[in-house]
């Protein structure tokens, strides 16, 4: 099975989906990743560990170790600029997507659903972006394909909020309504490769720290996707 990952910085795909990357690749699926930016727009690092000029590059190199840990076999970078990824023409954004899904043929997709799961613009932007993608290309194979959105259950939203670990940098997170999951994960024994992948990521280091105090108080155990779309060949 070929599995192509749509997302818009590095590290999305480890904090979203690291632990179901790990596992599938053990079994010996391929699994690839899209990549629209550098993330030039995050932190150098608390505290800084590199300049603001460097740190696209600083980034990559990151993305790169951590693809290494969760065997991911390629990388494709799409070139656009961290935080301005919603200014970018549809049209130009879809293609270039279009373009690696028709070379590569993934049997399945992953990427962010309507909200980013964060609100992030760029997240919203790419999960569009690719979601459309995916209803063109699944009508051009004679094959069986999904399509589907990363997925936050909303009872473990608001369980982070009591507990205080919630995160609202680009307003109020209100996840996934359970019943809408449809697809968990059991990521129990590549929890490890997912922190490991995580902590390669030394410049946002700030992010992982606080996603970690969430596996401390709940022992994650699962990522959990909702199914989107799917061509079904009988």
């Amino acid at each position: 099975m070929k599995l192509l990952l749509v997302f818009a910085h590095p590290d999305d795909e480890t904090f979203s989906s690291g632990g179901t990357i790990a596992k599938l690749t053990s079994e010996k699926h391929t699994v690839k990743l899209i990549t629209a930016t550098r993330g030039e727009a995050g932190l150098p690092g608390t505290p800084p560990i590199t300049t603001v000029d460097k740190l696209p590059g600083v980034r990559e190199q990151e993305l790169r170790r951590a693809a290494k840990i969760l065997g991911i076999s390629e990388i494709f970078f799409l070139g656009y600029i961290d935080g301005k990824l919603r200014y970018a023409r549809n049209k130009e954004l879809e293609n270039k997507i279009f373009g690696i899904f028709k070379k590569e043929k993934p049997d399945v997709v992953i990427t962010f659903d309507k909200t980013g799961g964060s609100n992030h613009p760029d997240h919203k932007a790419i999960g569009r972006a690719a979601t459309n993608v995916y209803l063109k290309y699944k009508d051009t194979v004679k094959k069986h394909t999904r399509l589907y959105h990363t997925a936050m259950p909303r009872t473990s939203v608001k369980r982070f909020e009591k507990q205080g670990l919630d995160y609202n940098a680009f307003g109020k997170v209100r996840g996934t309504a359970d019943k809408n999951i449809t697809t968990f994960v059991d990521i129990e024994k590549t929890m490890d490769k997912k922190i490991k992948a995580l902590k390669e990521h030394k410049t946002q280091n700030k992010d992982w720290e606080r996603f970690l105090k969430r596996i401390d108080k709940n022992q994650f155990k699962y990522e959990s996707f909702q199914l989107m779309a799917e061509k079904e060949i009988l």
